[in-house]
Parts: structure tokens; sequence; C-alpha cells
């Protein structure tokens, strides 16, 4: 059977173009800054110093180069060689990088960012390892199958998308990128923002595992992490959150774990525990007053009132997603479309009414309008899915 093609090339691709620009930022060149031609450009590179923050970012950026040339050329080297030569083609990606810097005026080519750059690809490279080890714990099976791809699955991860890059202002410079890294220079972490990061993942995976084949799952996922980290780095007031970092590293050995349950105990899992997240988030810290709040009959007023588009908050879809996740695992969990577009909406008023008794909150009918016009479409998708379904099957032949 011929080897269906991985997208991993793909991602090498993004990841290479994505440092390039980071590195080459803003693209002045001068050919006539220095005259002899590459040799005279190497001895422009200096032990320069840099400060705390640059260091980290040139460790930092090269970690996703040597995990996806790990993995691309495990496909055409033995293991082995390919952790030796990961590293090594992400220093020479990096002296490139140095050399092209030496005509970019505003840019200072150093030896130690070719070092660090190279440190970052072989920590990369070493995760690449981790992740071709864990990953061989869950049975993967040779032959293809036709994916299900069911459309409840495909409404999450469009209005999962649609949060993480909200509010889908792109800011391509080199100063975005640096403030995206900045979380990162202090890291500071919470446990349970991990975790409910690390369900919202899961939930992730499993859409994506109700939408590919199975061969293609892990490395689908792969690209929907770098689609959001890279969103996180050039979307406006968006920056890479630790908490979400340490819920990825733990993402593939919570998904082997999930791998080795039933898919019946699989949705359980992620029903109560994203059930567990909506709440906790939404009412969190649970201290309510004796007064309640103004409840808004009119969805979307709030928006229009402050000045259109500009006023909206860009977090419901957040909270959007955690409901339109729960109508999908309800339905996948067997309860009939109907009776998963009421418990969807139901929770999405009840949560709306308790938060009229929580300090500085308010509650609107605009989520709940989103929820069911959600749980609306994705009952047309079906029901045109079924009657195409009849449509296509043929009839049985009387004998």
């Amino acid at each position: 059977m011929p080897r269906t093609r991985s997208l991993i090339p793909w991602l090498l691709a993004a990841v290479a173009v994505l440092i390039a620009y980071g590195s080459l930022y803003p693209f002045n060149f001068k050919p006539d800054a220095i005259e002899g031609g590459v040799l005279k450009a190497l001895e422009q590179l200096s032990w320069a110093r840099a400060d705390r923050s640059d260091r980290i970012a040139n460790v930092l950026l090269y970690l996703p180069l040597g995990f996806c040339l790990y993995l691309w050329l495990t496909t055409r080297l033995r293991r082995r060689i390919a952790l030796l030569a990961a590293p090594l083609l992400g220093a020479l990606f990096s002296l490139c990088i140095e050399i092209a810097q030496v005509y970019v005026s505003v840019r200072v080519p150093s030896l130690k960012d070719l070092a660090l750059n190279t440190l970052g690809a072989s920590i990369g490279a070493l995760g690449g390892v981790a992740w071709r080890a864990v990953a061989g714990l869950m049975h993967i099976p040779a032959r293809e199958e036709a994916p299900h791809r069911d459309p409840g699955a495909a409404l999450v991860l469009v209005v999962w998308l649609l949060a993480r890059f909200a509010p889908f202002l792109l800011e391509v410079d080199l100063g975005k990128l640096k403030t995206a890294l900045q979380p990162l220079f202090a890291p500071q972490w919470d446990a349970g923002s991990v975790l409910a990061d690390l369900v919202r993942w899961l939930v992730i995976g499993h859409a994506i595992g109700a939408l590919v084949r199975r061969t293609r799952r892990l490395e689908a996922l792969l690209i929907v992490i770098a689609a959001v980290l890279t969103g996180q780095l050039l979307i406006a007031t968006q920056t890479l959150v630790v908490n979400e970092l340490l819920a990825l590293l733990l993402l593939l050995p919570a998904l082997v774990i999930m791998h080795r349950m039933t898919i019946q105990a699989q949705r359980a899992f992620l029903l109560v525990a994203l059930t567990a997240v909506l709440v906790i988030e939404e009412l969190a810290p649970f201290e309510l007053t004796s007064r309640a709040t103004s409840f808004d009959l009119w969805p979307f007023r709030a928006w229009i009132e402050a000045g259109g588009l500009s006023a909206i908050d860009w977090s419901i879809l957040g909270r959007l997603f955690l409901l339109t996740a729960l109508l999908w695992l309800l339905r996948e969990a067997g309860a009939a479309i109907n009776l998963a577009i009421a418990l969807a909406v139901g929770t999405a008023l009840a949560i709306e009414i308790a938060q009229l008794w929580l300090p500085h909150r308010s509650g609107s009918i605009t989520a709940p309008v989103l929820v069911l016009g959600i749980g609306l479409l994705l009952r047309a998708i079906e029901r045109k899915r079924a009657r195409r379904a009849v449509v296509i099957s043929p009839p049985a032949r009387i004998r």
C-alpha cells in the first residue's frame, strides 16, 4: 500500500518561514553593506552580548524547528542519525539567517545567537524523540479507514479557532513577537488553569479524531497546535501563556491514557471534565451577593450601544466554545439532537442567571442565543446528511 503523505513538511516550512520573518524584519536589505561576499560577511559575526530576554527568545524560537526537523528526518533516516542531523540542520539554517542579518541595518548578527539557536534546535529534537516515544504507546493502524467527519466536531473546531484568533488583527512586526514571548521570561503558572487548558485540548484532540483518519490524527493535532501558537505570536493583544504550554506538554501522555479507555468512557470523562471547567470558570470564586444585578433580554444590545464591532467582548467566544463542545459531546453520548440543544442552551441560561448574584457581573441572553443558533445549525446539517444518505443508498432488490 502506498504511504500517505505527511503533514510534517508543511509544518516545518511554516516554522522556518516564521523564524526567517522574525529574524530579518523589517527587510531593509543593503546588498552593498559588505564587500567581499559571504566570507567577509562571516567575519562580521561576533560574540556580541544579548540581554536575558533575547537569549531566551533565541532558544525558544528554534525549539519547534528542531522538533519538526527530527519528525521529518525520521521518515527518511534512522532515528539516531535524525537526532544528530536535526540540530546540525538547525545550526546551518541559523548560520544562514545570521549571515543575512549582516545586510539588514537594524540587526546585530552574533555567534552567540547561533549557539543559542543550535541549543534550541537540539532541545526541540529531543522533544521530537519524546513525542515519538509516547506516540508509540498509541496503537495507530497501518490500514487507512474512512473518517466519520462528524459535523458537530467541525463546528467545535471552527468555534475554537475563532476564539483563539480573535480579535483577528495581525501585528506582523518584531515588537509583537517579543511582546508575545514576554510571559515566558518570568513564567508564572496555576495548576487549575493548566488542567482547564488540558481539558480544552483533549476536547480538540477528540474532535480531530472525528474528522481525520486515525493515521493522521497526531499530525493534524500538531498542525492545529502550531496554528494556535502562531496566532498568539502574530495577533494583537495575544501572548504565549505558560499555563497552556504546560498543558500541551501533558497533552500527549493524556491522549495515550484516553486511548486505552473505551470510547464511551472517553466521552463520559470529557463531558464531566468540560462541564466542570465551564462551571468553575464562569462562576468562580462562588462568592454570592444578596442582591441580583440586571439581566439583558436583548442579545448583542450592550455591544451595539457601546459602539458596534469595536466594543465586542471577544472572550464570549471562549465560553461559546465550551458550550458548543458540551452540545457536541452530549450528541456523541447518544442524546437526541433536540435534547442536546435544550441541555446546552439551558446550561448557558443557568450560568447567566447565576452570574446575577456574582460581584461585578451581570446576565445576558446573548450566549444562550448563540448556542441555540449553533444547535439549530448542527440539526440542519445532520438532517441534510441523513436525507442525502437515504438518497444515495441503493434500494433493496426484490426477488
